[in-house]
């Protein structure tokens, strides 16, 4: 009997439920899970204890009347809810079993209690979630939707007031009914597709059939889940049928821009916080950009000279937070292959341009203008030292010739210091010659013109300078192509023309080399006269002022040589233009007009 008690006490103390025997209203006797669930370490802390220190107060009055009834009654009770009181006074909530049982041959009850605590809350918790969720559900800004078979088990208000439905007519309609089958099966084809690589979420795009007939854009997600043990669809989705109306009109109004912009005579650019969106033809011939290469997204201080980059950017600011066009600003633009373009540069903000807030640019090329600018300060220089020279060309060279002869006559007198004599009679060639240069610019030269073939002019020239040639070391070549032009001229002008520039080439090799000359007939009714020398080059700062008088290069030069070149040329109705790298040498160019009518001369 002995073993037998201990078994059962052994079994009673393993029950995950909590046991209390209760003995005309005291507690006789509490496994160990009974132990645990009131707070209690030890059996004796809680023998001997009244059952109703452990039940909460509003449970007490039933309490007593329960424990007689099932005195009474033979058979174990169902369940019952209570409340107990931990040793904490911490509530807990549980099921209750009594039995009616002996107890040292007394009627006692046998309480088997099972703590719900962990339960009701759990309960509790999900119904909160699924009050939540339903609540999400019902007021979400967005169609919310379950489908089951082509059947619509789920929507939610939202859903049905977007398509014009009660929630009652929702759940009568198949999925065909809202939207086209072949845009379900091309969904469905996706989601197969989809999930057979792992993918959990699928993108929404369609048109959807409202209840009056009318069609409207839909956009969302989809995603497979688990609805009252089936495979079901799971969709959210908005009305984007206003949105994408809006991106169609923006965009229209994008392209009428574009197409404005398009035939507009005038590099234009487009830039979003000096990102490149767009740029027409001319403004990527004007950037030195090829046809064919992209510059959208590019930045357009990719193409500003560095000095320039502050004032753009303050220049950018002013722009963006006014409405007004800027007045013309002077930048240098910096071309792929390294060239500097001089340009002036307006802008304005354009509102709602493909959404945004953008910055139009319209560029004109100065280099025409500045080219033109220089020919009149030149024409002007020109004229102020022909005003000069016929006011005292004259009156020198009389003096100059009484020097002359006078210096000749004390030479013959006082040979024994010819070398001073040599030196003074040498300056004063010197200042004859440019008094004559200054002549030539000062009297006017009223000449015929007559049709002559360009080829034996420039043959004669280089003949005529072919012994210098040798003499240095440097060979002349030229090269003539097919077409042999013939040019409306005044021979002599231009031979004194080539003579110069030619002459000026070899005197830059004196240690030899080469001077090409090519001629060409171009398209536009001009011949390109090239003559390239591989002399020491003229400095860059140069460049800009040769024809000025007196700036020169040569120990003895007078820099008047090119100034009546300029002015032969331009009598001629041509240009000539003077390019020079340092250490690699000159390349002069002359264009002149194919059998252009003139009948003009210097002057």
């Amino acid at each position: 009997m002995r073993e037998s008690e201990e078994r059962y006490q052994h079994l009673v103390h393993m029950l995950p439920d909590g046991l209390i025997v209760v003995l005309e209203g005291d507690i006789v006797f509490a496994n160990h899970a009974m132990l645990t669930m009131l707070g209690i370490s030890n059996l004796d802390d809680i023998i001997g204890d009244p059952i109703n220190k452990f039940i909460h107060s509003e449970y007490l009055e039933r309490f007593p009347a329960m424990i007689n009834y099932l005195i009474i009654e033979a058979n174990p009770s169902t369940f019952t809810y209570y409340e107990l009181l931990r040793l904490d006074q911490q509530t807990i909530e549980v099921e209750m079993r009594a039995v009616a049982v002996k107890f040292d041959g007394k009627n006692a009850v046998q309480l088997i209690i099972h703590d719900i605590t962990k339960q009701k809350r759990m309960e509790a918790s999900l119904h909160e979630k699924d009050y939540l969720y339903k609540s999400l559900m019902e007021n979400v800004v967005a169609g919310v939707f379950v489908g089951q078979s082509n059947k619509i088990v789920y929507a939610n208000p939202y859903l049905a007031e977007m398509y014009g439905y009660t929630l009652e007519e929702m759940y009568e309609l198949t999925s065909s009914d809202l939207v086209s089958m072949d845009e379900i099966n091309h969904h469905r084809n996706e989601i197969m597709h989809g999930s057979a690589i792992g993918l959990n979420q699928f993108p929404l795009k369609c048109t959807g059939r409202k209840k009056d007939g009318s069609i409207i854009y839909l956009e969302g997600n989809t995603s497979i889940i688990m609805f009252n043990g089936q495979l079901s669809l799971l969709g959210t989705i908005q009305d984007v049928t206003f949105k994408r109306e809006k991106e169609n009109l923006l965009r229209d109004n994008a392209n009428l821009y574009q197409k404005i912009i398009k035939f507009v005579p005038e590099p234009i650019v487009i830039s979003d916080q000096g990102i490149v969106l767009y740029a027409n033809k001319l403004a990527l011939h004007a950037l030195g950009i090829e046809p064919g290469k992209e510059v959208i997204g590019r930045s357009v201080f990719e193409f500003i000279h560095p000095s320039h980059h502050a004032s753009s950017l303050e220049q950018m600011d002013l722009i963006m937070s006014s409405d007004e066009p800027t007045s013309f600003v002077e930048r240098v633009l910096v071309r792929p292959d390294g060239q500097l373009l001089d340009v002036e540069i307006s802008s304005i903000r354009i509102n709602n341009y493909l959404g945004k807030d953008v910055m139009l640019s319209v560029i004109r090329d100065l280099t025409d203008r500045k080219r033109s600018e220089e020919v009149l300060i030149r024409s002007e220089k020109l004229s102020a030292i022909g005003q000069l020279a016929a006011g005292v060309a004259h009156e020198i060279r009389n003096p100059l010739t009484a020097l002359k002869g006078f210096t000749q006559l004390l030479s013959s007198k006082y040979p024994e210091n010819p070398h001073y004599f040599s030196i003074m009679a040498n300056e004063i060639d010197r200042i004859t010659l440019i008094v004559n240069e200054f002549m030539t610019l000062a009297k006017p030269h009223f000449a015929n013109y007559r049709s002559e073939p360009l080829e034996p002019i420039l043959r004669s020239v280089l003949s005529l300078l072919e012994t210098q040639a040798i003499l240095i070391n440097v060979e002349l070549k030229v090269c003539f192509d097919h077409t042999r032009p013939s040019i409306f001229c005044n021979v002599d002008q231009l031979k004194q023309v080539f003579l110069n520039i030619i002459k000026n080439a070899l005197e830059a090799m004196p240690q030899g080399g080469e001077v090409v000359v090519t001629v060409a007939s171009l398209e536009d009714g001009f011949v390109h006269i090239r003559i390239i020398d591989g002399g020491p080059g003229i400095p860059e700062e140069l460049i800009s002022k040769i024809g000025e008088p007196f700036l020169t290069t040569k120990e003895k030069g007078t820099g008047l040589g090119i100034m009546i070149s300029n002015r032969i040329i331009e009598a001629h109705k041509g240009t000539l233009q003077i390019s020079s790298v340092m250490n690699e040498g000159t390349v002069v160019e002359i264009m002149l007009p194919v059998e252009h009518q003139l009948t003009i001369g210097l002057g």
